[in-house]
């Protein structure tokens, strides 16, 4: 191969890497609620795999992104009992925490699932929750490069709306080799890798997406809802996947 070919070829690749990122992807909610589906959960945790299997099943279901999406927050407070979970971090447990203060759940334990802000507890067999059919407005958002502009038509009056924007990691297989999961390979899902918060009077963002410091996972999505002020119950939600030229 010619170094003439070589730098034809290597342009040709950059200006298709760059259209595809240039391109503008939309998330839309439609006016019916999204459901939130939070899993709180830890490497650490021996009774959180099976939360865990069943969260990534939801891969499947046809539902997903237009009726749900489902994040997993991977807490810290588990990281000092034998293992420390690759994904853990403080804001996640300030967040289920948080859940606690304003009312939502009495206890804060793994693995422990949100439904819209609320606790849910999941039933065996059971392969997706009941979902809302409350009309709440639509949520768009649309991505160009790195760059997220996201409007909300809220169906009620709000003075203040908080965008959550989350990156969620797909694909993981991570050997455990101590505390109570030792010597397990456990299969991990919608792990939320970062997570950025912002908030607005107009219900108008455009917020750069967030950085991830993390191992490459198989895919990548995108989980994006907003919330009423410092109320940490989610209004609406959208999201869906990533294409593989973004990370």
């Amino acid at each position: 191969m010619t170094i003439r070919f070589q730098l034809v070829l290597t342009c040709i690749l950059f200006s298709f890497t760059h259209l595809a990122q240039s391109q503008d992807i939309e998330f839309k909610s439609g006016n019916k609620q999204v459901a939130l589906i939070e899993l709180y959960t830890s490497q650490g945790c021996s009774s959180c795999p099976p939360a865990d299997r069943w969260l990534g099943e939801l891969k499947n279901e046809p539902g997903l992104w237009n009726e749900f999406v489902p994040v997993a927050f991977h807490v810290d407070y588990w990281d000092y009992l034998g293992w420390k979970d690759s994904f853990s971090k403080k804001e996640y447990s300030s967040r289920q925490r948080l859940h606690k203060k304003q009312g939502n759940v009495k206890v804060v334990y793994t693995p422990g699932f949100f439904l819209n802000g609320k606790e849910w507890k999941r039933k065996l067999r059971r392969s997706i929750p009941s979902l809302s059919n409350e009309t709440v407005g639509n949520l768009t958002a649309t991505l160009n490069g790195n760059t997220l502009n996201v409007s909300y038509n809220s169906t009620n009056p709000i003075s203040t709306a908080t965008l959550n924007v989350g990156i969620l990691g797909f694909g993981y297989q991570t050997p455990i080799q101590a505390g109570e999961n030792s010597n397990r390979v456990l299969a991990e899902d919608f792990v939320l890798l970062s997570h950025s918060k912002h908030t607005s009077s107009n219900l108008t963002w455009k917020v750069t997406l967030p950085e991830i410091i993390t191992p490459n996972a198989e895919k990548y999505g995108l989980a994006i809802w907003v919330s009423n002020g410092t109320d940490i119950k989610p209004l609406q939600t959208t999201g869906g996947w990533l294409p593989d030229s973004y990370y």
